[in-house]
């Protein structure tokens, strides 16, 4: 008799010892012993933790195998030798479960014929296919022949296939569960040799092309074969996380704490803000959580109004996932999320998981062994407060190998999603297909945001009612009306800028005229944001600013301007980051922090992109922005005077300016956003100063921008938003007759202008917001919402979870290492390893001191790579002959996809072109 292993030795610590099959799925059922305590029997019934004990008990049978324990593992006194059957461990078990016992074991559960074969063949799948690879897709076809070569094997060479018997039978005397369950299943085996797919035995879960042999099971039977697939990857990746680490089983799924310490914790957090004293009774979030708490709930609130502190309570106590777009936001809520879930614990309770939380958490508590270990509990989802970027589980939507695992952990949790209005229509169709999946499961959500769009809540709306449960809808703007009515924080400028060159080109430079104006009201003493809509025009207002203050001004407000956008390493971002907005934890004062001092008189000025939008906790007297659709509008507007919060009336000169560009209305003209959603903002905002705002305006799209036969150019229909066909132009007459655009009656008595002012109250707001959405269903921005949530719901499965993750971000990133950084870079690679072997998470460390410098992520689409002469850094890696072989797979899968590329690089500016005048529409500068 062999040992059989699970696991080999760990190669960083050669102390360790191999773990055992029978030692690991011990493991595996001590998990789930663990975790079943937190799952109520509603999710998880008594019936179905029994068959998962079943799965787990058969789910490493096939390491039986000799080539997986002699090639795989390295057991090199395993006995009998044989290492050219090599067919993945987890579809050779289901041939060592002997078929009767099964089905015995399960007709004690479910009586009816039909439920014993269809809950057997839910087992069988979820044991072949825990782990799922790329190779199953030749390996499962009806024509492999590796199959038949294995059957062939065991059925023929008798003592072969008896002494692998008797190696699992001694193995597993000491596994719980597994009394006659294993026996050689020679029927299967017959039919594998005579040419049977082995998917007639083990229904795949994923792809397309199986989907019929999944299509005979309802809805509820999907739920519980998802259940049972998707704990079995729970329980099993946690025990090889702590058979790897040293971490204890039971902390696979750690306890949360009750509402009422939440309740207590958030309610002295809203105290100390507000710095006053106040019952709990009188907090808005008290008060509305009370009949939300137990219902899936949509909340619509201010900005910087204390949503998040109603998430905290709207938790219940119970695990959640508190999900955001963007990662500075999330580490943002991480804290926050400590200080009242910490409280009375010890680092128990909150996880961050986004792409880069190792990095942050390193740095937020140094060497901490507490901080990264907590980094690997996150990864394992075992904290009850989950704080992470939306990336990390929407993409599962798409239903990727392994989104079991994910839907089964949200079975018994709660999501919250924060500024879904950040999200393109596909990702947002991805997010709502999640949202009610997780609803579908067991779970609950609470979505909740400043500004949501029609289309998304009506969404959410109806499919929460096809699924039978009811949905909360928490409106602050509307339950305290009044209140909003009276706060008038916003006076704003809408201004038409005339930007056709002498030969016809549109030119988005701004004009001295608003530049002069940015840098006036900073000469005030004013706290200054400017937001544009791509990098190329926040790098070059940015330029221009700082000659105009160097040139005109006082050298000094050179230093009080700074850039913000997504084209900066990330270490630079950071300290950029903090520099602006500071660090409440360590009470450092950022330039903008969010309040304002009331004693603060110095003037300075941001210019930043979308950034600013839902991650950035800043605080601005005055906002310059380009026009754009409403709510990212309304959420510019929400960076400015942030600490007004109770009624309040702003009568002085606006302090909102929005540019609006009469050729091609934007800089990033149809490609950062639709140019109906910024035409229509236009239109809406136009209207509302006139005191002409229409009921419905999808007529006036469907002419403008969807009918062939009224369409006009897009500066056709600016001019006529402004009426401005009276006015001077500045460009040449045009040759032909413009085409007529059709004019609403309320258009025809306004004045010409190239400008209006207009004061918006923050439910003024709110209602502009909820109409900006409010497109003919034809449009193809709806259009495509609807058609991914249809396809979606029609079954979509994806092939890659890589896959998966790029169509919920629709941009391709690729990193870069700038022209200007590469040789800092190769440097740096050369010093990390010379410490490389002393480090005991050698890659959260590369990330941290070389990667988090050099690199920088860019939507650069593959074709483009060519032109900017770019290197794979990969190669590179492979030409130095003084690196270690030792070390070079393992630089290679760091840097893999990371490329050399001709930008030029400053840290106070990011990415910038080399001279190369062609290259200006390169769509790395969007």
């Amino acid at each position: 008799m062999a040992e059989i292993w699970a696991k080999s030795k760990s190669k960083s610590n050669k102390e360790t010892e191999p773990v055992r099959l029978s030692e690991h799925t011990r493991h595996l059922l001590e998990a789930f012993d663990h975790l079943e305590k937190t799952i109520s029997e509603e999710t998880l019934s008594l019936k179905l933790r029994e068959l998962l004990r079943l799965a787990i008990v058969c789910h490493d049978l096939g390491k039986v195998l000799p080539a997986f324990q002699i090639r795989r593992l390295g057991n090199r006194q395993y006995t009998p030798l044989d290492i050219l059957h090599d067919i993945d461990h987890s579809l050779v078990s289901v041939l060592w479960i002997n078929d009767k016992k099964l089905s015995d074991k399960i007709r004690s559960h479910y009586t009816e014929e039909n439920d014993l074969e269809r809950y057997k063949r839910f087992v069988i799948s979820a044991v072949a296919y825990h782990h799922w690879r790329e190779r199953f897709l030749a390996l499962l076809r009806p024509d492999s022949r590796e199959f038949q070569q294995l059957a062939e094997k065991l059925l023929t060479d008798t003592a072969f296939r008896e002494s692998l018997m008797v190696n699992l039978q001694e193995e597993i005397t000491t596994v719980p569960g597994l009394d006659g369950l294993i026996s050689f299943n020679e029927k299967m085996a017959e039919g594998l040799k005579n040419g049977v797919p082995f998917t007639e035995y083990a229904t795949p879960p994923y792809q397309l092309y199986w989907l019929p042999k999944r299509m005979g099971a309802s809805e509820e039977k999907m739920k519980d074969w998802i259940l049972i697939s998707g704990f079995l990857m729970r329980c099993d990746h946690y025990a090889s996380f702590c058979e790897k680490d040293g971490e204890n089983i039971d902390k696979i799924a750690l306890p949360g704490i009750s509402f009422d310490s939440i309740k207590s914790q958030v309610v002295e957090e809203i105290k100390q803000a507000l710095k006053k004293e106040i019952m709990a009774e009188e907090i808005w979030q008290v008060k509305q959580v009370s009949s939300a708490k137990d219902e899936n709930t949509i909340l619509v609130a201010p900005t910087g109004y204390g949503k998040t502190e109603f998430a905290f309570l709207w938790s219940n106590g119970e695990k959640f996932f508190y999900t955001l777009p963007i990662r500075s936001a999330v580490n943002q809520i991480y804290r926050r999320a400590q200080k009242v879930f910490n409280h009375s614990v010890q680092n128990e309770t909150v996880g961050l998981l986004h792409g880069d939380a190792d990095v942050f958490l390193l740095d937020d508590g140094g060497e901490s062994q507490d901080n990264m270990k907590s980094y690997d509990l996150a990864r394992q989802l075992s904290f009850p407060a989950m704080i992470s970027t939306g990336d990390q589980f929407f993409p599962y939507a798409l239903r990727p190998p392994s989104y079991e695992k994910i839907y089964a952990t949200f079975s018994h949790s709660r999501l919250i999603i924060d500024e879904v209005q950040a999200y393109d229509p596909r990702a947002a169709a991805i997010v709502v297909k999640f949202a009610l999946d997780t609803v579908r499961m067991g779970g609950k959500f609470l979505l909740m945001t400043a500004t949501l769009p029609n289309f998304v809540r009506e969404s959410i709306e109806q499919g929460v009612k096809e699924l039978g449960k009811n949905l909360e809808l928490v409106d602050i703007y509307s339950t305290e009306k009044k209140k909003f009515d009276g706060i008038q924080k916003h006076k704003i400028q809408l201004k038409l800028i005339e930007n056709q060159t002498s030969d016809g080109r549109n030119d988005f430079t701004l004009r001295d005229e608003e530049l002069e104006a940015v840098l006036t009201e900073a000469e005030k003493g004013q706290r200054v944001l400017v937001v544009l809509n791509t990098v190329r025009q926040a790098v070059g207002v940015y330029e221009e600013l700082m000659k105009k203050a160097g040139k005109q001004r006082n050298e000094g407000l050179c230093n009080r301007i700074w850039l913000l956008h997504s084209r900066f390493t990330l270490e630079d971002r950071s300290e950029l980051e903090l520099k602006i907005c500071g660090d409440k934890e360590s009470d450092k004062k950022g330039e903008f922090g969010n309040p304002k001092p009331d004693d603060e008189k110095v003037g300075k000025i941001l210019v930043a992109t979308q950034v600013v939008e839902a991650s950035l906790d800043l605080d601005a007297d005055v906002l310059f922005t380009e026009i754009a659709p409403l709510d990212s509008l309304v959420q510019r507007m929400g960076r400015v005077l942030r600490r007004i919060r109770e009624s309040y009336e702003h009568k002085a000169s606006p302090n909102v300016y929005v540019w609006v560009f009469k050729n091609g209305l934007q800089s990033g003209v149809h490609r950062v956003y639709e140019p109906t959603l910024v035409t229509y903002a236009t239109k809406l905002l136009r209207d509302r100063a006139d005191g002409t705002l229409q009921s419905d305006y999808k007529d006036w799209i469907r002419k403008n921008f969807l009918d062939a036969k009224t369409k006009g150019e897009l500066s056709e229909v600016i001019e006529q938003i402004f009426n401005t066909s009276q006015l001077p132009s500045t460009k040449k007459p045009a040759k032909k007759r413009k085409k007529k655009i059709s004019n609403a009656a309320a258009d025809q008595q306004k004045s010409p202008s190239n400008f209006v002012e207009l004061t918006l109250s923050e439910h003024d707001k709110y209602e502009l917001v909820s109409r900006g959405y409010d497109l003919p269903e034809d449009h193809p921005y709806l259009r495509k919402f609807v058609q991914t949530l249809d396809i979606l719901d029609a079954g979509y499965m994806s092939d890659r979870k890589e896959e998966a993750h790029r169509m919920f971000r629709e941009i391709f990133n690729v990193a870069i290492i700038p022209n200007k950084l590469e040789e800092d870079f190769k440097k740096a690679m050369l010093n990390f390893l010379l410490k490389l072997e002393n480090l005991e998470r050698p890659y959260t460390f590369f990330k941290k001191e070389v990667l988090s410098r050099f690199v920088v992520n860019v939507p650069l689409r593959s074709t483009q790579l060519p032109t900017t002469n770019a290197k794979q850094v990969e190669s590179w890696i492979l030409e130095q002959p003084e690196f270690d072989k030792a070390h070079i797979k393992q630089l290679r899968s760091w840097t893999r996809n990371i490329y050399f590329a001709s930008y030029s690089y400053k840290k106070h500016r990011g990415i910038g072109t080399v001279g190369d005048k062609s290259r200006g529409e390169d769509s790395v500068f969007l």
